[in-house]
């Protein structure tokens, strides 16, 4: 597991000063639109780390992934990144209730999973 001092507090600082500057917004902009405090915004500046709901909201705000600036390299794990982007369709769809999220979600997950565990056979001599 990754730890804290892998996560390149300055570099997410960057990006999101290079969005603000790109929208020409200030930072009390957006506190006001993100919920993030002035005063975690200035703690970011420093250098400090923000909390997981601030940086989950200014990674929205500014369209940045905050994986992106984990600097340890970890093995990719595509089937589980695919059903997180199928789930997250899910997610975003207004039209779509909690239980009928849910139920597409669990349905999905295990289509996902009994179809990727098929061996994959191979043809048959002759054909």
């Amino acid at each position: 597991m990754a730890n804290k001092s892998e996560f390149d507090a300055d570099g997410f600082y960057a990006a999101l000063e290079r969005a603000m500057r790109a929208r020409t917004t200030t930072w009390s902009d957006i506190s006001k639109s993100t919920g993030v405090s002035s005063t975690t915004l200035t703690r970011m500046g420093q250098g400090r780390r923000p909390d997981a709901a601030s940086m989950a909201a200014l990674s929205a705000w500014a369209g940045i992934n905050p994986a992106d600036y984990v600097e340890r390299v970890f093995p990719a794990n595509t089937g589980t990144a695919t059903l997180e982007r199928v789930c997250l369709l899910f997610r975003q769809d207004a039209q779509l209730s909690d239980e009928a999220r849910k139920k597409l979600e669990l349905i999905v997950e295990s289509a996902y999973n009994a179809l990727k565990e098929e061996p994959k056979k191979e043809p048959a001599k002759g054909d």
